[in-house]
């Protein structure tokens, strides 16, 4: 009998403490981990370059060949900065190009991923070319976009207008009126590969 009463006990003893046990687990068991709180910041700063002379106004972005060419323009007598950004983490000045004859002023528009139009004056632009008329303009050719090159130098001029949709540039100064035609942007063309023969209209050569 008293054998009988000992497993009984037994029995009912096992429940009992597995009961305990899982009071004492399951709070860290069933318990909410706190939200982690990511420590990535949206942007950081990856590098920095000085630059000589007065601070950028002005930047374009030109692409050739794989390299990445961004020039920095500067409303003063040093006129343009060329910066290699082709390794944005590690950028380099190639060069600094003044305005034309000297200005003390300037701005610079590109035409095309070739041609670029270096504009300079001997005061600060206005709102109107007829308040602050530019004294000279040079045709620049970026082919190679770390060593520009002067085409052609306008003197007095006093106004000029691009239509891109007939590659024309107007320029207007104390001779009269100048048309000029540029050529046509190429899009260069990849080789061709085996996916493209079974193209319809492959677009490689």
């Amino acid at each position: 009998m008293n054998t009988i009463l000992k497993a009984a006990h037994n029995r009912a003893s096992v429940p009992l403490g597995l009961l305990a046990f899982l009071v004492v687990v399951a709070p860290s068991a069933f318990a909410k981990h706190p939200a982690k709180h990511s420590t990535e910041q949206p942007v950081a700063v990856i590098a920095h370059l000085a630059l000589p002379g007065a601070p950028a106004s002005q930047m374009l972005l030109q692409e050739r060949d794989g390299k990445q060419y961004l020039y920095a323009v500067r409303n003063s007598g040093k006129g343009y900065t060329i910066v290699d950004v082709t390794h944005p983490s590690q950028p380099s000045l190639v060069k600094r190009v003044a305005w034309p004859n000297g200005a003390s002023a300037g701005r610079l528009q590109t035409v095309s991923s070739t041609l670029a139009l270096a504009e300079g004056s001997s005061g600060s632009f206005a709102a109107t070319r007829a308040e602050a008329p530019t004294e000279s303009l040079e045709l620049v050719d970026l082919s190679d976009p770390g060593n520009p090159r002067t085409i052609q130098s306008f003197s007095g001029v006093t106004s000029v207008l691009t239509d891109n949709a007939r590659d024309l540039i107007y320029i207007a100064n104390s001779d009269g009126l100048w048309i000029l035609k540029r050529q046509p942007e190429k899009v260069p063309v990849r080789p061709c590969t085996s996916s493209d023969f079974s193209a319809p209209m492959p677009n490689c050569g």
